[in-house]
């Protein structure tokens, strides 16, 4: 896998927005993605799914990453609904195997908020998740939580407990800011020996009595301090994959912040390799 390779995350699959939308990411000399939602769409049709992924290659960019989907009937997001875990793990499995076929080595999600710890449920989830991170090893990949509401200091305990090589961290620091929690300079501190991945992501916290939830911003223009984190990160030697995330509509807007984004990167990833 290239060293600290820049993409984006990639979520429409349809074929008359996927295929402009991956010539624009090469016309960035984007050379990685995050692929979102692998539905059934993909995981029946295998001639689709070559097209996509022969598609992305000709290009030059290789998928890294699938950030799970999962289907939300009752018990929130995630894999820890005791009624849902079932079927969200062979959803997640049904992924991990399509991911595998092409090569991707790492597996994302957001998991949900934990069960307390020192209690059944959350007992029973660590030996769940156990088996599953085990079948994604099997698969040849790492499975990342990535970084929402959980504290540093839950999602550390959480890994410690589950005790798998290949269980590490999606860092996604606007998303600490956004669910307002650790400090993504202070969780980077504690939890940067699991970082795989990093969401180029950035966000203020919530204005205190307005909205539960903080606001994304452009990349560099929110609360993480996005760029000196990296490169704080990037001194420390970690030289994982780069994905930039910006969650706003597909259009003008969208194509500027990821072609500035892309292009800071650029110039702090040719100081460091």
């Amino acid at each position: 896998m290239e060293k600290l390779s820049i993409g984006t995350m990639i979520l429409d699959h349809t074929e008359e927005a996927l295929y402009p939308y991956i010539d624009f990411m090469a016309s960035l000399g984007m050379t990685s993605c995050q692929i979102c939602r692998v539905t059934d769409d993909l995981l029946n049709d295998r001639a689709a799914s070559d097209r996509f992924i022969n598609y992305l290659r000709a290009k030059k960019i290789e998928p890294v990453s699938i950030f799970l989907h999962t289907r939300v009937r009752e018990g929130g997001n995630g894999l820890v609904s005791d009624a849902e875990r079932p079927a969200r793990f062979v959803s997640a499995c049904r992924q991990m195997a399509w991911g595998a076929h092409y090569g991707v080595k790492y597996i994302s999600c957001h998991v949900g908020e934990f069960p307390e710890h020192g209690t059944a449920d959350y007992d029973r989830w660590i030996a769940d998740m156990q088996e599953l991170i085990r079948f994604a090893a099997d698969m040849g990949q790492d499975f990342l939580f990535e970084t929402g509401p959980e504290p540093a200091e839950v999602l550390k305990q959480a890994l410690e407990d589950l005790n798998e090589k290949n269980a590490g961290i999606n860092f996604d620091p606007a998303n600490l800011l956004w669910y307002n929690k650790t400090d993504p300079a202070v969780f980077a501190e504690m939890l940067f020996p699991y970082f795989r991945l990093i969401h180029c992501k950035d966000a203020v916290r919530p204005v205190p009595g307005g909205e539960w939830h903080g606001r994304e911003t452009v990349l560099g223009e929110g609360g993480t301090n996005f760029f000196a984190l990296l490169e704080s990160l990037l001194k420390k030697g970690f030289r994982g994959p780069l994905i930039i995330e910006r969650e706003i509509p597909f259009g003008e807007e969208r194509c500027r912040d990821l072609t500035v984004a892309s292009a800071k990167l650029a110039a702090l990833r040719a100081k460091y390799l």
